[in-house]
This record gives C-alpha cells, structure tokens and sequence, in this order.
C-alpha cells in the first residue's frame, strides 16, 4: 500500500513540476523519499482542536510579508536675494523668485519575508518514533516553528535633511555692505543778535540698499567672466606650471556660479526611505492604498486625503496545477484516513505599484497564502 502511495504521490508532483518550476516540490520529493514506514504513527491535527494536557510540539505554515521601499526625493528651491534685479544687470529671463519644495518617488523595491500563519497552527503529537517527517518538512521551510522570525525585520523609516536655520547665501558681495558718504547739513549760528545760516559738513556711515548690492554682484562676474577669457585666449605664455591654470578657472568657475546664485537661486536636494508592509489574505486578487502621495508634500499616510492614493495591486494567481496535483493526491490520502503532515506550497502571482495609471514597480514573487494546503503521509516508505 505504501509503494502504491508513493508512485501516485511522485507522478502528480512530477507533471506539477514540468509545467510550474517549483523549487518547493522537487524538495518534497526528497522528503518523501528520506521518510519512514511506521507501525505507529504521529498524530497531526489543527491546534484549535487540541486538548492541552497532552504534550505535544507545534508548528505553523508559512505566510508571506510584502515589504516595500520607497525612496523619495525631496528638492527645495531658495531664491536669490537679487533675483529681482536679474534682468536689469545680467539679461536672464524667467527667474523664480518664490521659495518651492517639490517632491518625487525616485525608486521602489520589493522584498519578501516569511513568518508563521497565526490561522494556520498545528500540533503534533509524537509516538515512540519520534516526530516522523517533521523535522524533513521544517529543515526545508515547507513548515516552520511557531517561533520562527521572532523578531521580524525592521520597518526602515530615515530622516529628512534640513536645511532650517542654516545660512543658505553667506558671500553676498566682494566689497563692504556699508559706505562713507559725505554730507552737508546747514545750522544756524548767532552772530551780533543775527542768526547766520552756516553750512556744517559731516562724513556718515550708510548702508548700501539691495539694489547697490545686486549692482556690485553682477559686476564682479562680469569682472570674472573677463578674467576667463583672458586666461584662454592670451597667446603670451601664462608663468603657470603644471595644473595651476586649471585650479584657477575651477576657482573662477566656483566664484562665478556662486554669485550667480543670488540672483538665481540655489536648490537643495535630499533624499529619504520609507518601507511599508502587507500581508496578502486574499486569493482571488487584492488592491490596497500602501501610502498617499504628493507633490507638495511626498509621502502621506494612508487617511490623509490631501495626496492621491499610491496602490498595492496583487493579481490573481494561477493555481489549476497546483490544486489538480493536490486533489489527486489527497482523495487517495483521505480514502484510508491516514494521519498526515499538513505543509504549504506557494503559488507565484505579480504585484505591482501602481499611481493612477502609471505602474512605478512591478514583480513576480511566491506568496504562500495562494497556495494549496498538501498533505504528507506521516508513514511515507523509505528506499
């Protein structure tokens, strides 16, 4: 009978793993072959049935974790503080002269992690032969210990860089921001019961206003601009050896280009990374909000309505192999009621990262939930 169990068992896998490429099935080939024919045999039976005076160990079919990374790029535009003056003294058009913060997802990744099936726990109770095929099942991650992944994975959520009270233009100007002037106020002085109107000079100290300073600043990279020229289109031999004339227009090229930005503006961009997880339970496909996005303020949680939803989309799997292979196996398993080992086998599906109707990630994975439930003959014959 058990030679008659086994050539059934190894055919309906052997067409399954033709057509599906399981790594999963070849494995219980191998366990099915390193398993014994027992005069006793185990007892498997769901945990929920269990009475709990009786000693037994138990173990859980596997579940897949979706966990999927976001990272997000986050650009913040400062204005110059000439830029109202970029026309006037150096002819460029079409200067933002608002502060702006723009977001944007840069790169999503999926990883998949396994964990034990709280819906899905059974006891084993062992008889003098041991556990029977367990120990196989568990080696290869078929089942697992109710304790497995204890610990889980961490939830990666970084910081944003801030650039708050940061000082974002610190060379404003080549020359002092304030000037001498001289000036000429008229007092009057008492001269033979005669009041004499008398010119009294002074020399005062004022500060420049923004468009003084917007004047200096745009001369001075004129001034740089002909300073370059100079360098590369002189035909007397520069007294320079070796890479001085190139430190020098990087140098040039450095002050320019940081004088520029204050009338056009400086931009900052960081980067941060957020990763966000979900349990599949459904088989005939699911779609869930994973996060809301915007624009203007990148990543949202779900319930904030201010950003459009960012979807999770898990299609529908194909499992007619998978449950052809396991109906035939198991009518013959249930016909004689023999104990058996109950394990998972996943089925491969596509999720999908979808804004709108644009797909921003796309992947094939194994998710156990879609799978079938199979199960082992505890007394499987050896060689």
């Amino acid at each position: 009978m058990c030679n008659g169990y086994s050539k059934l068992y190894l055919q309906s896998i052997s067409t399954f793993n033709k057509k599906m490429r399981i790594k999963n099935i070849s494995m219980i080939v191998a366990i099915a072959l390193l398993a014994g024919c027992n005069t006793k045999t185990v007892q498997v039976q769901p945990a929920d049935n269990l009475n709990y005076s009786e000693a037994a160990t138990f173990y859980s079919l596997p579940r897949s974790v979706i966990y999927v990374n976001v990272k997000c790029e986050r650009r913040i535009f400062i204005p110059g503080p000439y830029a109202n003056f970029t026309k006037k003294y150096l002819g460029i058009d079409g200067v933002v002269s608002e502060p702006k913060t723009t977001y944007s997802i840069k790169y999503i990744d999926f990883d998949i992690q396994v964990e034990t099936d709280p819906s899905a726990i059974y006891a084993v109770l062992p008889t003098k032969n041991g556990y029977g095929n367990y120990l196989k099942l568990n080696e290869h991650g078929l089942v697992l210990p109710i304790d497995a992944n204890a610990f889980g994975k961490t939830i990666k959520s970084s910081k944003k860089e801030s650039i708050e009270n940061t000082i974002v233009f610190k060379d404003l100007s080549y020359k002092p921001f304030i000037e001498k002037k001289k000036a000429t106020f008229y007092g009057r002085v008492l001269n033979d019961s005669v009041f004499t109107r008398v010119p009294i000079k002074k020399t005062m100290v004022v500060e420049k206003n923004i468009e003084e300073k917007a004047k200096e600043a745009a001369e001075f990279i004129f001034n740089l601009r002909e300073r370059r020229l100079e360098f590369l289109t002189t035909d007397v031999d520069q007294p320079f050896s070796g890479d001085a004339i190139t430190e020098i227009l990087n140098e040039i090229q450095r002050l320019e280009d940081e004088y520029l930005s204050l009338f056009i503006g400086k931009t900052y961009t960081s980067y941060s990374t957020q990763t966000f997880s979900y349990v599949p339970t459904n088989s005939e496909g699911e779609s869930t909000i994973l996060f809301r996005f915007s624009e203007s303020k990148g990543i949202l949680p779900q319930t904030d309505l201010s950003g459009r939803p960012i979807l999770l989309e898990v299609e529908v799997p194909n499992t007619s192999l998978l449950d052809s292979a396991y109906k035939s196996l198991n009518t013959r398993i249930q016909k004689d009621e023999l104990t058996r080992f109950y394990y998972r086998v996943p089925a491969y599906t596509n999720i999908s990262v979808v804004d709108g109707s644009e797909v921003l990630a796309k992947r094939r994975v194994a998710i156990y939930q879609y799978g079938p439930i199979f199960s082992l003959p505890i007394n499987y014959p050896e060689r």
